[in-house]
Order: structure tokens, then sequence, then C-alpha cells
């Protein structure tokens, strides 16, 4: 298991969202996949960020003052903003739904290459607390991502072949 590199075990193709994509649409992403988290990347698939749904819930919780309880249902349909009352409710709904992934990711971002050894990807996410590192080539365009579900499966497969 020690030699074990992320090429084999990352997650490719990888689902990513532009860096100006609507939150609107960056939530159904989301939720439409089960995915906590996405990497963001620019118009040459290179990445500069990447976003969480504890970002999502950070930022509509500073801008409206109050978290969320299902940013999907109240992104989607405007009369679901009955805990922000009021037209200035409905408006501040607006404008959160409008922000872009560029808004509100974060920029600072954990890569690795295809090359790197999973311990050093399981120390990395350990030290940093993350839950996803995304893999790119030497130009910087994203080729994939390490989760830590893709761990979990890499360790099932590891113990399922030593029994």
């Amino acid at each position: 298991m020690k030699n074990i590199l992320v090429k084999e075990m990352m997650t490719s193709p990888v689902v990513s969202v532009k860096h100006d994509m609507s939150l609107k649409e960056l939530v159904k992403i989301l939720d439409d996949n089960i995915f906590s988290g996405l990497p963001v990347i620019d118009e040459k698939e290179k990445i500069i960020g990447i976003i969480s749904e504890k970002d999502v819930m950070k930022y509509t919780q500073w801008i409206i003052g109050q978290p969320l309880k299902d940013p999907v249902k109240i992104l989607e349909d405007d009369n679901e903003a009955t805990y922000v009352t009021g037209q200035r409710g409905v408006d501040v709904i607006e404008l959160v739904a409008s922000a872009t992934a560029e808004t509100i990711m974060t920029q600072e971002v954990v890569i690795v290459s295809e090359e790197t050894p999973v311990l050093e990807i399981v120390r990395l996410m350990n030290r940093k607390e993350i839950n996803r590192i995304p893999v790119t080539d030497e130009t910087g365009k994203l080729k994939g991502i390490v989760t830590r579900a893709d761990i979990l499966k890499m360790l099932e497969r590891w113990a399922d072949n030593r029994s």
C-alpha cells in the first residue's frame, strides 16, 4: 500500500465548475451529485479554487445574517424565503443566488500530481483538515481528484485482497 500512487485511485474525469457559475447552479450540481465540494476552474481548465458546502453555508450566513437550512430549496424557489422575511429578504436571496463560484470559493488549494504517493495525500488531508485534493498535470490543468471516500474505497480493496 505504501507504493500506491494517486493516479491509481483518483476519480477522473472530475466534475468541476467554472469560476463564473452562479451559486444557484453550483448548489444544484452539489445536490444532484451528492458532492460536498468541487474544484473551480478557469477557461483553460486550470484549477483556481475549491468550493465546499461549508463555503456556501459560510457565505450565505455572512450575507443573510443567519444560516440557510436548505440552500438548494431556497435558491430554487423565491417563495421558500420564509426565514428571511419581507421584500428585502427576497432581494438578499436573489443577490446570494447570483454570486459566482469565484466569489465564494477557497482560493488556497492544496494540489498534487498523479505521481504523489497516497500516504502523502492522507497526511495532507489530516494536517490541512480537508476532504478533497485536486490532481493536476505540470501545467496546472485539472486531471482528477482524491477524496476521503476514495481513500476509504482503496483501503477496503486492499483489506479484501489481504484476506
